[in-house]
Parts: C-alpha cells; sequence; structure tokens
C-alpha cells in the first residue's frame, strides 16, 4: 500500500494554518507527501517551491538517516501571510546535515536547493533526531487562505487516522 503509514493533520481557524504528516521512511512516500501539499496549498509559483523544499528534507531524512532505515519521518507545513515554514523531523543519524557550496555537483546538492529557495533554514537536534526547517516567502494576499473547505469544518480541527488496511480516513 502506498498510503502514508499513519497521519494526523490540524488545521487551525485561528492564527496560521498548520497541516502535519507522518509516513514510512521509504522513497515512495515522497510522492505522497508531494500531492498531499499540493492539496493543501494553492497553485502559484511559491507552492512549487514549497513542495520542492519539502521533499529535498524529505528525501534527506529517508536517505542519509534512521529514518530510512526502517523509521518513519513526520512533516509540518504552516502557513501564515506572507510565508510557508516546512519542517522535517527524522530519527537521527551520524552526521549533520551539510549544504554542499557545488551547485554543479553531480550529487549533495538537496539543502543548497533547499537554501536558494528559502528565506531561511535551520535545524535543531543530533544523532537521535533532528528537525531540519525552512521559510519559504508566500507573495499571495492574506485573503487568498489555503486548504479544502473540507479542512475548514465548524471544529476547526481535522484529525487524520490510520485504517486496518493501511489508508486514511477522514474523523472531524
Amino acid at each position: 500500500n502506498s498510503s502514508a503509514t499513519g497521519s494526523l493533520e490540524t488545521v487551525s481557524l485561528a492564527g496560521p494554518l498548520r497541516w502535519r504528516l507522518v509516513a514510512r521512511g521509504e522513497e515512495r512516500q515522497l510522492a505522497i507527501l508531494r500531492r498531499w501539499i499540493r492539496r493543501r496549498l494553492p497553485a502559484c509559483p511559491a507552492r512549487d517551491d514549497v513542495v520542492m523544499v519539502a521533499n529535498e528534507l524529505a528525501s534527506n531524512a529517508i536517505r542519509h538517516t534512521a529514518s530510512g532505515q526502517g523509521g518513519w519521518f513526520a512533516v509540518e507545513v504552516t502557513w501564515q501571510p506572507g510565508l510557508v515554514r516546512v519542517a522535517v523531523a527524522d530519527c537521527g543519524g551520524p552526521q549533520e546535515p551539510v549544504v554542499i557550496e557545488d551547485p554543479g555537483g553531480e550529487s549533495g546538492r538537496g539543502l543548497f536547493l533547499v537554501r536558494q529557495l528559502s528565506a531561511s533554514i535551520g535545524m535543531s537536534g543530533n544523532h537521535h533526531g533532528r528537525l531540519l526547517w525552512a521559510d519559504i516567502a508566500w507573495p499571495m494576499p492574506p485573503a487568498a487562505r489555503p486548504g479544502h473547505a473540507a479542512d475548514r469544518a465548524v471544529s476547526g480541527t481535522v484529525r487524520q487516522r490510520p485504517q486496518a488496511s493501511g489508508g486514511v480516513r477522514r474523523q472531524a
């Protein structure tokens, strides 16, 4: 099954909008992540940057940490007027992430690309687990708030829980 292992999604009606996804540390989860983000943010060039940054950070978690060795990774996307933050938590690894300054290199340019597309980036944690985040400029006016109408439920919170089949079902 190619769906995320389990995910929890929360949308706040007051203040920034925030979505979370937890997935198995498998390459095939990257396509699910990209679709998941595209479903939540309106189409524009900034959304493409958000998708690319999230994909690079999650890909690094899978390839370079214990997340890709039977672990998991978590992604949080936070939208507020003028800015989208993408944060990816991983299961940790022996080496800290490094930005390789060679844009013409054959590999290892992921964090360089993240830095180029982002207003700011950061990291916290250690070999037991890290959180990498990036802030991407979002030039849309505040009235153009992203999200599905279904995500703006009366209660203000939408949660997703894994089904027995490994799929995801909504609960309000």
